[in-house]
């Protein structure tokens, strides 16, 4: 059941990756604060997931990853990441979007929105997944 989280979890990052927001193409980002976390109810942006987005015409990639890697949700926010995707760039041919776990996420990726939209919920995002 879990055999695709685990395959996401052991990829290995290329050093070009390991330095989030190196490359946030603008127009990726702006149709990804659509995709809201299913359980928190903030943009995936706002919440700092998105370590990688870029487009070519010919392909978009997405390298994103989630504030614990037990969530049970994972499968469920990249289908969405795809989808808002696909529909918004749908002629490009291929999306490609993957978890990553390197480097971990920590809280201090919320942006300054993500933190008003949570209200000071800070508590609950440590026991909560995304």
């Amino acid at each position: 059941m879990f055999s695709w989280l685990r395959a996401r979890a052991t990829r290995h990052v290329h050093d070009e990756e390991r330095q989030p927001g190196t490359s946030l193409d603008p127009d990726v980002m702006e149709c990804l604060l659509a995709v809201l976390d299913p359980e928190i109810g903030v943009s995936v942006v706002h919440l700092g997931l998105v370590y990688r987005a870029t487009r070519t015409p010919e392909r978009i990639d997405v390298d994103l990853t989630l504030t614990t890697r037990a969530c049970p949700l994972g499968e469920a926010l990249v289908d969405d990441v795809q989808t808002n995707l696909r529909r918004r760039f749908n002629d490009c041919p291929t999306v490609l979007v993957r978890l990553v776990w390197t480097p971990l996420w920590t809280p201090e990726r919320i942006t300054k929105i993500g933190w008003t939209q949570l209200g000071g919920r800070t508590v609950e995002i440590g026991r909560r997944c995304s």
